[in-house]
Protein backbone atom coordinates (compact mmCIF):
# COMPACT_ATOMS: atom_id res chain seq x y z
CA UNK A 1 0.00 0.00 0.00
CA UNK A 2 1.55 4.05 -1.00
CA UNK A 3 0.85 6.48 0.84
CA UNK A 4 -1.33 8.00 -0.96
CA UNK A 5 -3.29 5.93 -1.23
CA UNK A 6 -4.69 6.33 2.76
CA UNK A 7 -6.73 8.49 3.97
CA UNK A 8 -5.69 10.95 6.60
CA UNK A 9 -7.99 12.26 9.66
CA UNK A 10 -8.21 13.23 13.02
CA UNK A 11 -8.95 11.07 16.06
CA UNK A 12 -12.55 11.00 17.83
CA UNK A 13 -13.33 8.76 20.49
CA UNK A 14 -15.35 6.29 18.13
CA UNK A 15 -11.70 5.19 16.63
CA UNK A 16 -10.60 3.32 19.99
CA UNK A 17 -11.61 -0.01 18.94
CA UNK A 18 -9.66 0.22 15.81
CA UNK A 19 -7.00 2.01 17.42
CA UNK A 20 -6.21 -0.57 19.59
CA UNK A 21 -7.06 -3.41 16.82
CA UNK A 22 -4.07 -1.93 14.97
CA UNK A 23 -1.95 -1.74 18.02
CA UNK A 24 -2.31 -6.07 18.33
CA UNK A 25 -1.82 -6.30 15.22
CA UNK A 26 1.83 -4.36 15.32
CA UNK A 27 2.20 -6.21 18.61
CA UNK A 28 1.98 -9.26 17.10
CA UNK A 29 4.45 -8.92 14.18
CA UNK A 30 6.88 -6.59 16.29
CA UNK A 31 7.01 -8.17 19.79
CA UNK A 32 7.45 -5.54 22.84
CA UNK A 33 5.21 -4.17 25.49
CA UNK A 34 2.41 -5.95 25.51
CA UNK A 35 0.37 -3.52 27.36
CA UNK A 36 0.52 -1.30 24.22
CA UNK A 37 -1.94 -3.41 23.14
CA UNK A 38 -4.45 -2.75 25.96
CA UNK A 39 -7.68 -0.86 25.48
CA UNK A 40 -6.89 0.78 28.76
CA UNK A 41 -3.35 2.15 27.33
CA UNK A 42 -4.24 2.74 24.14
CA UNK A 43 -7.14 5.49 25.42
CA UNK A 44 -4.50 7.13 28.11
CA UNK A 45 -1.94 7.17 25.45
CA UNK A 46 -3.65 8.36 22.33
CA UNK A 47 -6.35 10.85 24.57
CA UNK A 48 -4.20 12.52 26.68
CA UNK A 49 -4.34 16.00 27.15
CA UNK A 50 -1.91 18.18 24.48
CA UNK A 51 -2.06 15.69 22.25
CA UNK A 52 -2.64 15.83 18.37
CA UNK A 53 -3.03 12.66 16.25
CA UNK A 54 -3.34 12.02 12.36
CA UNK A 55 -5.06 8.40 11.54
CA UNK A 56 -4.83 6.76 8.13
CA UNK A 57 -7.36 4.25 6.70
CA UNK A 58 -7.44 2.44 3.24
CA UNK A 59 -9.76 2.11 0.31
CA UNK A 60 -11.45 -0.48 2.99
CA UNK A 61 -11.66 1.81 5.49
CA UNK A 62 -9.37 -0.22 7.59
CA UNK A 63 -7.25 1.26 10.18
CA UNK A 64 -3.63 1.14 9.16
CA UNK A 65 -1.90 3.87 10.43
CA UNK A 66 -1.42 6.60 13.63
CA UNK A 67 0.09 9.46 14.79
CA UNK A 68 0.02 11.33 18.12
CA UNK A 69 2.11 14.14 18.75
CA UNK A 70 1.86 15.68 22.55
CA UNK A 71 2.89 18.77 23.31
CA UNK A 72 3.86 19.58 27.39
CA UNK A 73 6.57 22.11 28.67
CA UNK A 74 8.17 22.52 25.51
CA UNK A 75 8.62 19.60 24.24
CA UNK A 76 6.79 17.19 22.14
CA UNK A 77 6.72 13.26 22.48
CA UNK A 78 5.55 11.40 19.41
CA UNK A 79 4.22 7.59 19.18
CA UNK A 80 3.20 5.94 15.61
CA UNK A 81 1.77 2.78 14.80
CA UNK A 82 1.70 1.28 10.92
CA UNK A 83 -0.33 -1.88 10.05
CA UNK A 84 2.70 -4.20 9.14
CA UNK A 85 0.55 -4.91 5.76
CA UNK A 86 0.89 -1.13 5.28
CA UNK A 87 4.53 -0.73 5.49
CA UNK A 88 6.30 -0.98 2.11
CA UNK A 89 5.57 1.88 0.13
CA UNK A 90 6.34 4.50 2.38
CA UNK A 91 3.68 5.05 5.52
CA UNK A 92 5.61 4.57 8.11
CA UNK A 93 8.13 7.63 6.60
CA UNK A 94 4.96 9.65 5.70
CA UNK A 95 3.77 9.69 9.16
CA UNK A 96 6.78 9.91 11.06
CA UNK A 97 7.61 13.46 8.65
CA UNK A 98 4.15 14.49 9.57
CA UNK A 99 5.07 13.86 12.90
CA UNK A 100 8.27 15.24 13.52
CA UNK A 101 6.66 18.38 11.33
CA UNK A 102 4.29 18.92 13.83
CA UNK A 103 6.32 18.23 17.05
CA UNK A 104 9.00 20.79 15.49
CA UNK A 105 5.84 23.40 14.69
CA UNK A 106 4.54 23.23 18.31
CA UNK A 107 7.47 22.57 20.35
CA UNK A 108 11.39 23.28 21.20
CA UNK A 109 12.34 19.46 21.10
CA UNK A 110 10.90 16.08 20.49
CA UNK A 111 10.93 12.53 21.89
CA UNK A 112 9.80 9.52 19.81
CA UNK A 113 8.68 7.10 22.15
CA UNK A 114 8.50 3.19 21.04
CA UNK A 115 7.15 0.09 22.69
CA UNK A 116 8.00 -2.36 19.96
CA UNK A 117 11.06 -1.01 18.36
CA UNK A 118 12.26 -2.87 14.89
CA UNK A 119 15.39 -2.58 13.09
CA UNK A 120 13.59 -0.65 10.23
CA UNK A 121 11.99 2.21 12.30
CA UNK A 122 15.42 2.30 13.90
CA UNK A 123 16.62 2.97 10.38
CA UNK A 124 14.21 5.27 9.59
CA UNK A 125 14.13 7.78 12.54
CA UNK A 126 18.42 7.12 12.22
CA UNK A 127 18.07 8.60 8.63
CA UNK A 128 15.63 11.51 9.96
CA UNK A 129 18.51 12.42 12.18
CA UNK A 130 17.24 11.17 15.29
CA UNK A 131 19.59 8.78 18.22
CA UNK A 132 18.27 7.00 20.62
CA UNK A 133 19.26 7.86 24.41
CA UNK A 134 16.91 4.97 25.81
CA UNK A 135 16.50 1.39 25.03
CA UNK A 136 14.76 -1.56 26.95
CA UNK A 137 14.41 -5.38 26.27
CA UNK A 138 11.05 -6.28 27.38
CA UNK A 139 11.77 -10.14 28.28
CA UNK A 140 9.14 -13.11 28.98
CA UNK A 141 8.85 -15.81 30.90
CA UNK A 142 6.46 -19.32 30.50
CA UNK A 143 5.17 -19.82 33.71
CA UNK A 144 3.93 -23.14 33.21
CA UNK A 145 6.64 -24.67 34.23
CA UNK A 146 8.69 -24.38 37.75
CA UNK A 147 11.31 -21.78 37.77
CA UNK A 148 14.83 -23.18 38.57
CA UNK A 149 15.39 -23.68 41.75
CA UNK A 150 17.09 -21.05 43.64
CA UNK A 151 19.93 -20.63 46.63
CA UNK A 152 20.51 -18.20 49.43
CA UNK A 153 23.31 -17.32 51.32
CA UNK A 154 23.69 -19.41 54.54
CA UNK A 155 21.11 -16.71 57.01
CA UNK A 156 19.50 -15.24 54.48
CA UNK A 157 15.68 -14.72 55.66
CA UNK A 158 13.08 -13.25 53.37
CA UNK A 159 10.24 -10.14 54.34
CA UNK A 160 7.24 -9.57 52.73
CA UNK A 161 5.73 -6.50 51.46
CA UNK A 162 4.01 -4.86 53.82
CA UNK A 163 2.78 -1.26 55.44
CA UNK A 164 5.13 -2.08 58.01
CA UNK A 165 8.31 -3.03 55.75
CA UNK A 166 7.47 -0.58 52.82
CA UNK A 167 9.98 2.11 53.85
CA UNK A 168 12.53 -0.89 54.29
CA UNK A 169 12.20 -1.95 50.74
CA UNK A 170 12.44 1.81 49.76
CA UNK A 171 15.81 2.55 51.73
CA UNK A 172 17.12 -0.87 49.86
CA UNK A 173 15.90 0.59 46.40
CA UNK A 174 17.52 4.15 47.69
CA UNK A 175 20.99 2.47 48.40
CA UNK A 176 20.94 -0.33 44.48
CA UNK A 177 20.41 2.56 42.65
CA UNK A 178 21.26 6.05 43.64
CA UNK A 179 24.64 6.34 41.84
CA UNK A 180 23.36 4.62 38.48
CA UNK A 181 22.58 8.01 35.35
CA UNK A 182 19.41 9.42 35.50
CA UNK A 183 18.46 8.19 39.33
CA UNK A 184 15.05 9.84 40.18
CA UNK A 185 16.06 10.62 43.84
CA UNK A 186 12.06 11.11 44.77
CA UNK A 187 10.56 10.50 48.31
CA UNK A 188 9.23 7.24 49.98
CA UNK A 189 5.86 8.40 49.45
CA UNK A 190 6.01 8.93 46.17
CA UNK A 191 8.22 5.34 45.48
CA UNK A 192 5.71 3.49 47.12
CA UNK A 193 2.74 5.02 45.93
CA UNK A 194 3.97 4.41 42.47
CA UNK A 195 4.15 1.08 43.39
CA UNK A 196 0.84 0.02 44.70
CA UNK A 197 -2.00 -0.30 43.03
CA UNK A 198 -4.63 -2.09 41.58
CA UNK A 199 -1.72 -4.96 40.24
CA UNK A 200 0.44 -4.54 43.09
CA UNK A 201 1.00 -7.81 44.23
CA UNK A 202 2.62 -7.65 47.92
CA UNK A 203 3.06 -11.61 48.31
CA UNK A 204 5.42 -11.74 45.59
CA UNK A 205 7.08 -8.47 46.98
CA UNK A 206 10.01 -9.50 49.27
CA UNK A 207 13.00 -8.37 51.17
CA UNK A 208 16.15 -10.27 51.87
CA UNK A 209 18.46 -9.69 54.84
CA UNK A 210 21.60 -11.28 55.62
CA UNK A 211 23.21 -11.96 58.94
CA UNK A 212 25.43 -8.92 59.79
CA UNK A 213 24.32 -6.80 56.83
CA UNK A 214 20.77 -6.16 57.53
CA UNK A 215 18.43 -5.73 54.16
CA UNK A 216 20.63 -6.48 51.07
CA UNK A 217 18.19 -6.86 48.25
CA UNK A 218 13.90 -6.46 47.41
CA UNK A 219 12.01 -7.63 44.29
CA UNK A 220 8.80 -6.06 43.88
CA UNK A 221 6.00 -7.68 41.82
CA UNK A 222 2.64 -7.13 39.76
CA UNK A 223 0.36 -8.94 37.89
CA UNK A 224 2.40 -10.87 35.79
CA UNK A 225 5.23 -8.72 35.93
CA UNK A 226 8.63 -8.40 37.61
CA UNK A 227 8.75 -4.58 38.42
CA UNK A 228 11.95 -3.96 40.20
CA UNK A 229 14.63 -6.28 41.16
CA UNK A 230 17.68 -4.31 43.61
CA UNK A 231 20.85 -5.64 45.62
CA UNK A 232 23.26 -3.21 46.99
CA UNK A 233 26.60 -3.20 45.14
CA UNK A 234 28.40 -4.46 48.99
CA UNK A 235 26.60 -8.16 48.29
CA UNK A 236 26.58 -8.21 44.80
CA UNK A 237 27.91 -11.61 42.55
CA UNK A 238 26.21 -14.04 45.41
CA UNK A 239 23.49 -14.10 43.47
CA UNK A 240 20.92 -12.44 45.27
CA UNK A 241 19.11 -10.82 42.41
CA UNK A 242 18.27 -14.16 40.55
CA UNK A 243 17.14 -15.37 44.08
CA UNK A 244 14.99 -12.82 44.92
CA UNK A 245 13.81 -13.27 41.08
CA UNK A 246 13.13 -16.74 40.96
CA UNK A 247 10.88 -16.47 44.66
CA UNK A 248 9.06 -13.69 42.97
CA UNK A 249 8.19 -15.71 40.08
CA UNK A 250 7.32 -19.08 41.66
CA UNK A 251 4.90 -17.11 44.25
CA UNK A 252 3.33 -15.49 41.09
CA UNK A 253 3.33 -18.95 39.33
CA UNK A 254 1.44 -20.17 42.48
CA UNK A 255 -1.24 -17.31 42.29
CA UNK A 256 -2.03 -18.39 39.17
CA UNK A 257 -0.42 -16.82 36.53
CA UNK A 258 0.46 -18.27 33.51
CA UNK A 259 3.79 -15.84 32.01
CA UNK A 260 6.00 -13.42 33.51
CA UNK A 261 7.28 -10.36 32.10
CA UNK A 262 10.38 -7.77 32.91
CA UNK A 263 12.04 -4.95 31.51
CA UNK A 264 15.72 -4.76 31.12
CA UNK A 265 18.23 -1.90 30.18
CA UNK A 266 20.08 -3.06 27.17
CA UNK A 267 23.20 -2.37 28.81
CA UNK A 268 22.10 -4.04 32.12
CA UNK A 269 24.58 -7.11 32.83
CA UNK A 270 21.58 -8.22 34.93
CA UNK A 271 20.14 -9.22 31.53
CA UNK A 272 21.88 -12.19 31.10
CA UNK A 273 20.49 -13.08 34.82
CA UNK A 274 17.34 -13.24 33.49
CA UNK A 275 18.07 -15.11 30.67
CA UNK A 276 19.54 -17.90 32.54
CA UNK A 277 16.03 -18.14 34.68
CA UNK A 278 14.51 -18.86 31.26
CA UNK A 279 13.18 -15.60 29.90
CA UNK A 280 13.76 -15.08 26.28
CA UNK A 281 13.71 -11.28 24.82
CA UNK A 282 10.30 -10.39 23.46
CA UNK A 283 10.82 -7.15 21.89
CA UNK A 284 12.41 -4.11 22.88
CA UNK A 285 11.47 -0.12 23.85
CA UNK A 286 13.39 3.09 23.03
CA UNK A 287 13.32 6.58 22.57
CA UNK A 288 14.85 8.29 20.08
CA UNK A 289 15.53 12.62 20.45
CA UNK A 290 15.38 14.91 17.95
Amino acid sequence: MRADDVSWDGLVPADLDDLTALAVRCLATDGGLPLTAEADFVRRRWTVEGSTTRLGRDGGGILVAAARVRVSAGVATVATLVDPAARAHGAPAELLDWALGEAARRARSAIVETESLTAEQAALLTERGLRQVFAEDVLRIDLTEPVAPRSWPAGAILHPWTAETASRFFAVYEAAFRDRPGFPGQSAATWIGGLVDDGFRPEASLLVELPGRGDVGFVTAAEAWIDQVGVIPAVRGRGLGAALTAESLDRLRADGAMEAWLNVNVDNPAKTVYLRLGFVVAGRRARFAA
